[in-house]
């Protein structure tokens, strides 16, 4: 299955977070990498990566070559922090490197990314509310200044100019707030 919109890339990046995290687990208690993807089978993990890593154990078992089976599995779950964990790994496994070391490093780096991500949620959410904050204040400053100076409300209503500018207006207003709804329904997903 491949992860292609917003709300599908957040779970995604969150799986492959706690795939790391669990093969870090795994890891600092036997260095091994096929030991700790078989432990993971049974710690809920959801689908695809579920399936991902199934597929990776009994692919392995069943004689296929570590870097084959990673590169089958990169089939499963289409997201860039998750090729770049098995990137690392297949370096890892072909090098001998210190699997732990490398698991934990990658899992800092993940929790910085997920951090940084939720603090741009929050951040899009306070100038969403800003941005539509002013956007509900335009109708009552208009409406406050016709009612303050009638003068301004007979330029617009009794030239036809004006009258020919209140549609226009209108219109403007009102693809601005279809535009910051569809921006943000982009957004968040």
């Amino acid at each position: 299955m491949k992860w292609l919109k917003f709300g599908r890339r957040t779970k995604a990046r969150q799986q492959t977070l706690q795939l790391v995290s669990l093969l870090s687990r795994w890891c600092q208690v036997r260095e091994d990498l096929m030991f700790a993807f078989e432990k993971c089978q049974s710690a809920g993990l959801e689908d695809p990566m579920q399936q991902a890593v199934t597929d990776l154990v009994v692919r392995v078992r069943g004689g296929l070559p570590v870097d084959q089976a990673l590169d089958l599995m990169l089939e499963h779950v289409v997201h860039e922090n998750f090729r770049d964990l098995i990137t690392a790994i297949r370096f890892n496994f072909r090098h001998r490197g210190d699997l732990p070391a490398l698991l934990e490093q990658l899992e800092t780096q993940l929790h910085r990314i997920e951090a940084e991500y939720e603090r741009r949620r929050l951040s899009n959410a306070r100038d969403f509310s800003l941005t539509l904050m002013i956007l509900c204040l335009v109708p009552l400053v208009i409406l406050g200044r016709l009612l303050i100076d009638p003068s301004q409300g007979a330029m617009f209503l009794a030239h036809p100019v004006g009258v020919a500018l209140l549609p226009v207006c209108l219109l403007s207003y009102l693809s601005a707030l279809a535009g910051i709804f569809f921006i943000q329904r982009r957004i968040t997903g």
